[in-house]
C-alpha cells in the first residue's frame, strides 16, 4: 500500500513539472523576435480569407447609398513562436522596441493564438462594404462538424477608419486564444476559422498541411 502511494504521490509532484517544461523557453522566443524582426517567420503562420457564405451575401438588399456590413477578414493562426514573431515585426515597422521583457506570461503558456483583421471598408458602386463587429472565433472541424473547438479567451479590439466625406466608419479586430491540446485533438485533417459577426458568420480553411506545420514548427536559431 505504502509503494502504491508513493508511486501516485510521485506522479502528482511531477505534473507540474511537466506543464511548465511545455511553456515556450526564452531561447525559442528570443528566436522568435529575430524571426519576426527579419521577416522570415512565414513558417510559423497559416493565413486564410474569412469571407461570407454565398447566403449571406445575398440576405441583405444593395442599400443605395448606405452602408453594407459584407467586408471580409484576413485571418492569421499560429502558435506561441508565430504569435511573438508576428509581434516583433509590427514592433520593427513601426520603429518600437520589442524584447523579451514584452512578451506577457499570457504568451509563454502553449495556446493557438488566431486573428481575426477586417479589410478596411470599400466603396463600391453606391454603397460602403464594411466589415462587421466580431463577436466571437471557434475552430470547426471539416472533418466532424460536430467537432467545434470553443476559444478560452477573447477579445475585440476596436478599430476606426476615416471614410472619403470627413466621417469615420468603426469596426472591430478579433483575438481569440484556444487551448492547444483541444485544438491538437481535433480530428484530422482540415479545419475551418469561423469569426462570428453581427452580420453572420465569416469563415476560411486551415488546411490539413498548414496544420501539421504551424503546429510542429519551431523558429530558427
Amino acid at each position: 500500500m505504502r509503494k502504491a502511494v508513493a508511486i501516485v504521490l510521485a506522479a502528482a509532484a511531477s505534473l507540474p513539472i511537466m506543464a511548465r517544461a511545455q511553456n515556450i523557453t526564452d531561447a525559442e522566443i528570443a528566436a522568435a523576435i529575430r524571426a519576426g524582426q527579419a521577416k522570415k517567420f512565414g513558417d510559423l503562420l497559416s493565413t486564410c480569407f474569412a469571407t461570407p457564405s454565398f447566403g449571406d451575401l445575398f440576405k441583405e438588399a444593395e442599400p443605395a447609398g448606405g452602408v453594407k456590413a459584407d467586408g471580409n477578414y484576413d485571418v492569421t493562426v499560429s502558435t506561441n513562436a508565430g504569435r511573438i514573431a508576428f509581434l516583433a515585426a509590427d514592433a520593427k515597422r513601426l520603429y518600437k522596441p520589442f524584447t523579451a521583457t514584452e512578451v506577457p506570461d499570457s504568451l509563454r503558456k502553449p495556446a493557438v493564438f488566431v486573428v481575426a483583421e477586417p479589410k478596411p471598408p470599400t466603396q463600391i458602386g453606391a454603397y460602403m462594404s464594411i466589415a462587421s463587429p466580431v463577436e466571437k472565433i471557434v475552430l470547426k472541424s471539416k472533418v466532424n462538424p460536430d467537432a467545434v473547438v470553443q476559444p478560452s479567451g477573447f477579445e475585440a479590439q476596436p478599430l476606426e477608419w476615416s471614410n472619403l466625406v470627413g466621417g469615420t466608419v468603426k469596426g472591430t479586430r478579433g483575438l481569440a486564444t484556444f487551448n492547444l491540446n483541444a485544438v491538437r485533438e481535433m480530428p484530422p485533417g482540415d479545419f475551418d476559422v469561423v469569426v462570428i459577426t453581427q452580420a453572420g458568420e465569416r469563415r476560411c480553411k486551415v488546411g490539413a498541411k498548414d496544420r501539421a506545420r504551424v503546429f510542429s514548427a519551431k523558429p530558427s536559431s
